[in-house]
């Protein structure tokens, strides 16, 4: 089998479609089709199950699939070996992280390694916390910087941090004082949720089943960015880690009180690594000065510390 065919193949499994495949390609649909044809003639199965929405791998078309993805980074990895022989490191690095990391703690790392090997190249994409399984597995990125789950498989665990989700508000907010809060103490107040919970929903069912509490949120969204700007505008809390909102904390604009619910008080942020995956040159240093990063803000991730602000004494009306 030739190298063209197999990324025809590649492309047709990514974009789920012949059509789309063709366009990213920059040619004809039918000289893509063909190739696939050719293909499934060749192996003696159909690798692609056709429908009017598009096509998608068959059984066997998915073990391809994982060949084909192992093959093309197996090559980027020898070729980045190679030109390390001469004392340059250069090549692709394919990162997912947690938008919070992606947009508030991945950009100075990025800066810092491009300064140093400018033939170093970044695909850096955000995932949510309920795709991060099929990401890892999808053999296209080299690690990810994402929450530790127990329920994930296939992966090694080259790092790890300690870390606290917790409530995020203004420091005037009546709450902001606290050592500690429950997810029913915060159902009292307007909230700000993520649109992926996936962390958040299990624990909040059996508190509020214990507690009869129930939280409606107040604005629901799927951008951190946006999250933090409401929160700061005092329109509500966010269930948050606090490496996202790292200089508001220290500045004194937003206040992250650790949750004391046992899942989330003592959550984990990793740097997650597909098993058997050999990691390239780029994809080594990428994680080394990761890991040096988040190690340097070990103290602050897992108990962000801070003085409980001191409310005024009421006075005492006189009798």
């Amino acid at each position: 089998m030739h190298a063209a065919v197999l990324r025809y193949f590649d492309h047709v499994a990514r974009h789920g479609s012949i059509r789309k495949a063709a366009d990213a390609l920059s040619v004809a649909s039918s000289a893509v089709n063909r190739q696939i044809l050719r293909l499934e003639d060749e192996m003696g199965v159909a690798l692609f199950e056709r429908g009017r929405g598009g096509v998608r791998p068959t059984a066997a078309g998915e073990l391809l699939l994982r060949h084909v993805r192992e093959t093309q980074n197996e090559y980027q990895r020898v070729c980045a070996e190679i030109a390390s022989l001469s004392g340059a490191i250069s090549g692709n690095v394919r990162i997912i992280a947690l938008e919070s990391i992606l947009a508030r703690f991945l950009p100075d790392i990025v800066a810092e390694v491009t300064a140093r090997h400018p033939k170093v190249n970044f695909t850096v994409l955000t995932v949510d916390p309920g795709k991060i399984a099929g990401e890892l597995r999808s053999g296209d990125n080299d690690f990810g910087v994402v929450f530790i789950d127990h329920r994930l498989r296939g992966v090694e665990i080259v790092a790890e941090f300690q870390t606290a989700i917790g409530a995020l508000m203004r420091p005037d907010h009546p709450l902001a004082g606290s050592r500690g809060l429950t997810l029913t103490e915060c159902a009292r107040h307007p909230v700000v949720m993520l649109h992926d919970r996936w962390l958040l929903d299990p624990i909040m069912a059996a508190e509020f089943a214990e507690s009869g509490a129930r939280l409606s949120p107040r604005i629901v969204t799927n951008s951190i960015e946006f999250m933090r700007q409401v929160i700061v505008r005092g329109l509500g809390i966010g269930f948050v880690t606090p490496i996202g909102f790292i200089d508001e904390i220290r500045r004194g604009e937003l206040v992250h009180v650790p949750l004391t619910e046992p899942g989330l008080s003592a959550s984990r942020i990793g740097i997650l690594v597909p098993r058997h995956r050999r990691l390239s040159p780029p994809a080594r240093l990428m994680i080394n000065h990761i890991r040096q990063r988040l190690t340097d803000f070990g103290s602050f991730l897992a108990a962000p510390t801070r003085e409980p602000i001191k409310r005024p004494a009421r006075k005492r009306r006189r009798a």
